[in-house]
């Protein structure tokens, strides 16, 4: 027996995949998706997590990147104002347009006259309310 052999499960996930997978994570990939480009299962990443502190610092500083990353890539309008909370002009500006169209189509809708809700007394319940005494 000239080699050492190795005993055991060969080893899945090591140093040379955590780094591509952390890489693949900063750099915008989801984390399925990232676990499927290095060719390991989704829950290999998240179990050496659990065990090893620094695989578990290194990848959650590649989520905050990537989210980043991901979060640049979404056009400034509308959509990126209301869900990511871009404050930029162009963001605000495309909001404020787009909600100011939606008051003028529901005025349209209504043809114009307001909708008159019946009075709080006016309402009865479908059923006999018991008073706690």
């Amino acid at each position: 027996m000239t080699a050492r052999q190795q005993r055991g499960r060969p080893v899945l996930f090591d140093d040379v995949l955590r780094d591509r997978y952390v890489q693949a994570v900063a750099g915008g990939m989801r984390l399925g998706e990232a676990a499927a480009h290095v060719g390991i299962s989704a829950n290999v990443p998240r179990l050496h997590a659990r065990t090893d502190r620094g695989f578990a610092v290194a990848l959650a500083d590649a989520k905050m990147l990537g989210k980043k990353v991901r979060t640049d890539r979404v056009p400034h309008g509308e959509s990126r104002y209301t869900n990511y909370g871009c404050r930029c002009r162009t963001c605000t500006t495309a909001a404020t347009t787009a909600r100011t169209q939606r008051r003028h189509q529901e005025t349209e809708d209504t043809g114009g006259q307001l909708v008159e809700l019946p009075a709080a007394g006016e309402l009865s319940p479908p059923f006999s309310l018991a008073r706690a005494s």
